[in-house]
């Protein structure tokens, strides 16, 4: 039998997507990779029916407290590790702090039980219907406050903005906010309505590969020239690697090696089948 997530899982990750439909991807995962297949974790096959019980959910665009809420109360779930914190079965979910090598701040893990009928139940865990607001159900401006404020600040950041995501549209958002709508040649008025948003969605979507060398047909190193490697650097960001352009440089080498460490891979500064595969690039070679 081929190893799959558990369909209690694959349930939370649909009502994740359904909730978020525009939420970042970058940091999700459920097989483990090597590091994980090399000590005993839930990311790795059962030995009775190669069910993955552990997924990993990128925080970038949801509301993770909303998560860990309703993860904790569903009868499947085991633990939850997020931002250095733990909610276990065993503790009865009483936060703990987490003390292992991976803080879990790029992304959101949840375990859940071996037993058979829990791992394959198709409960709903009640995130797609929570009555939470998400980012679009209103007009945002000054003063507000919920799930959807802090959708906000956490795609903002993904721009450098450097707001505390708390939930609360205050004067330091309402001023982001105003810059990105003069820069954007929109109204500036600190509302975030259809028409920042939809130049917010767009200034924060993902990379899409342009014509030339495809991502994932080869392996890319220093040296490397290409479309390609313009993907790679776009998808990683100029912060850490430099101006979009087609030269596997010194500034694309650390970008790469910074990004491989997120992932918790060996930062060799090399774009491999792992790297790629991070990504979510289909490999070609």
């Amino acid at each position: 039998m081929s190893a799959h997530l558990a369909p209690v899982l694959r349930v939370l990750r649909d009502e994740i997507n359904t909730r978020w439909p525009h939420r970042d991807h970058s940091s999700d995962g459920w097989i483990g990779d090597a590091a994980h297949q090399a000590r005993r974790s839930d990311h790795n096959p059962d030995g009775d029916d190669a069910s993955v019980n552990a997924l990993d959910v990128d925080v970038d665009g949801i509301d993770p407290l909303l998560v860990v809420r309703h993860a904790i109360t569903h009868p499947s779930c085991q633990y939850v590790i997020w931002n250095r914190t733990i909610w276990s079965r065993t503790r009865g979910f009483t936060p703990a702090r987490y003390t292992g090598s991976n803080p879990h701040q790029k992304h959101l893990h949840v375990s859940v039980s071996h037993q058979r009928s829990l791992e394959d139940s198709h409960r709903a865990w009640g995130i797609a219907t929570a009555a939470a607001t998400r980012l679009g159900d209103r007009a945002l401006k000054n003063g507000c406050r919920g799930s959807d404020v802090r959708e906000l600040q956490t795609l903002a950041n993904r721009l450098n903005a450097r707001l505390t995501v708390d939930g609360a549209f205050g004067p330091r958002t309402a001023a982001w906010v105003r810059v990105f709508q003069q820069a954007r040649k929109l109204t500036v008025d600190g509302i975030v309505g259809p028409a920042t948003l939809a130049a917010l969605r767009q200034a924060t979507a993902r990379p899409q590969p342009q014509p030339g060398r495809a991502p994932g047909c080869r392996t890319l190193k220093r040296g490397s020239t290409g479309e390609d490697v313009a993907f790679v650097k776009r998808f990683i960001g100029t912060r850490r690697c430099g101006p979009a352009e087609v030269d596997f440089d010194a500034s694309t080498e650390a970008g790469v090696r910074w990004y491989q460490r997120m992932r918790g891979l060996d930062d060799d500064g090399v774009v491999g089948r792992l790297t790629w595969g991070q990504m979510g690039v289909r490999i070609t070679y």
